[in-house]
């Protein structure tokens, strides 16, 4: 199985070798802050693509498993763009997951579900 970690170090590598109108895998600062801007808007279209495949199962214009391929891929991306935002923001993930963690615990601890 492979760790976050080691999938935060592969998109690394994989960015580094591809570039478009900015590197790919350049650190966000602030004098290059349209990266983040452009991350961002890169991840809520992907997420857009998937919530639109589920839109259509809803209203059921398309069976969950003719689109479950699709939507995988779109999921991915989403992915792929939340891997890159924390590389290039240098997000200590363990860090601040256990850190974000430790707040929902106490603010959802009135829907603990009693262990049997």
């Amino acid at each position: 199985m492979i760790s976050i970690k080691e999938l935060l170090e592969f998109q690394e590598e994989f960015d580094k070798k591809h570039s478009g109108n900015f590197n790919w895998n350049e650190k966000v600062t602030e004098e290059n802050v349209e990266i983040l801007q452009y991350l961002l808007i890169s991840l809520v279209g992907e997420f857009g693509e998937a919530s639109n495949l589920v839109k259509k199962v809803l209203r059921g214009d398309k069976k969950l498993l003719e689109v479950k391929d699709e939507l995988s891929e779109e999921i991915i991306d989403v992915l792929i763009y939340t891997l890159k935002l924390i590389y290039q923001l240098d997000i200590d993930i363990e860090k601040v997951y256990y850190e974000k963690m430790k707040k929902n615990e106490k603010r959802f601890k009135k829907f603990e579900k009693e262990s049997v």
